[in-house]
């Protein structure tokens, strides 16, 4: 089993914030009640503020998260896996309700023994996540298990494993089919079925549920480890990654892949599809300086060009788009103790 060390938990601290083309401003207190409609309405354009920071005793490092509304439209946050600061899984199920800035246990169960997955998305009436690692036994390792969320009921259901256990990846979804690709393959028992020669991963991987299968398609002209990924238009785009800065983009019309214009600079990066953009935030390390710097960017592809934007305060393990009293907003989460900030485009 793997034993390297853990990546470097960024969303412990703050790091160095990257100079914006366009000035944001200041953050807020992350300790005030979620702004009323017409306080939302208010928020500066290309702003983050910050919001409620989850439980102390949430597993939220390297977290996955997906959204779901509510019964009257309001989107809520799910977190599904992560871990704590001693490298603990077994995360329980989080939700944050954006309309109250609240946090809130679903349970003890279910839970889910990963971090690092692939990322969550939203079919239907469900959030799926794949893959990710786990210290499971006392060793890192990797997890390939696939679990279908139902927020209403509260419960997990396991579904076909993938055809190679993985984790580090980005997800999509393209007409009700879910395509994942991930950054690292599990070499722990190879050459069985499941696992790799070699841990660096760019195979692409679609999943159906209406028939509850799993199909395997083109690989990607390069590896995305850690990597931001959303769908536009149809066709899914990936982002960055540990010791890229690389943007390739798949059409499912073709089974294709295309490289498109590259990152300003490449690093960790987390991101997601808005407004027909993607929009990516960069931890890119210094080597000279010792320092990792976050930068904030937006990708146009009309134009295939990359435009800086407001930077967060703080690295988030995960974000995402929401639409919330008509208007969209992205979520930066994750990291234990670390708040909520929210981002007005």
């Amino acid at each position: 089993m793997r034993l390297s060390p853990l990546l470097p938990v960024l969303v412990l601290g703050v790091l160095t914030a990257c100079a914006d083309e366009e000035t944001p401003t200041q953050p807020g207190s992350g300790t005030d009640a979620q702004p009323s409609a017409a306080v939302a309405e208010a928020l500066a354009s290309n702003s983050w503020t910050l919001k409620a920071a989850q439980p102390d005793y949430a597993f939220a490092n390297q977290a996955s998260y997906g959204v779901m509304p509510d019964a009257n439209g309001n989107p809520v946050v799910y977190q599904l896996g992560g871990r704590d600061d001693d490298g603990g899984s077994g995360a329980s199920v989080f939700e944050y309700r954006v309309a109250t800035n609240t946090w809130s246990v679903r349970g003890y169960d279910p839970r889910i023994y990963a971090f690092n997955t692939n990322g969550v998305v939203r079919i239907g009436k469900l959030l799926y996540v794949s893959g990710g690692e786990t210290y499971a036994g006392g060793t890192r390792s990797t997890d390939g298990s696939f679990w279908a969320y139902n927020p209403v009921a509260n419960t997990l259901t396991e579904k076909p494993t993938p055809p190679k256990l993985t984790s580090d990846g980005a997800s999509g979804v393209i007409d009700g089919k879910l395509y994942v690709l991930p950054g690292r393959c599990s070499s722990d028992y190879f050459p069985n079925p499941y696992y790799c020669e070699t841990e660096s991963f760019r195979r692409l991987f679609r999943y159906n549920p209406a028939t509850n299968t799993w199909a395997t398609k083109k690989q990607a002209p390069h590896i995305h480890l850690l990597s931001a990924g959303g769908v536009i238009n149809g066709k899914f785009y990936v982002a960055g990654g540990s010791g890229t800065n690389t943007l390739d983009r798949y059409d499912p019309a073709t089974d294709t892949w295309q490289t498109l214009a590259p990152l300003p600079v490449g690093g960790v990066a987390r991101g997601t599809a808005m407004q027909g953009k993607l929009w990516v935030l960069v931890a890119h390390y210094y080597e000279n300086q010792g320092k990792t710097t976050l930068t904030t960017f937006v990708y146009d592809p009309a134009t295939n060009a990359w435009t800086r934007k407001a930077t967060p305060k703080y690295y988030h393990s995960d974000i995402v788009a929401i639409t919330w009293n008509g208007k969209p907003y992205l979520l930066g989460l994750g990291g234990m103790g670390v708040p909520v900030e929210l981002y007005a485009p």
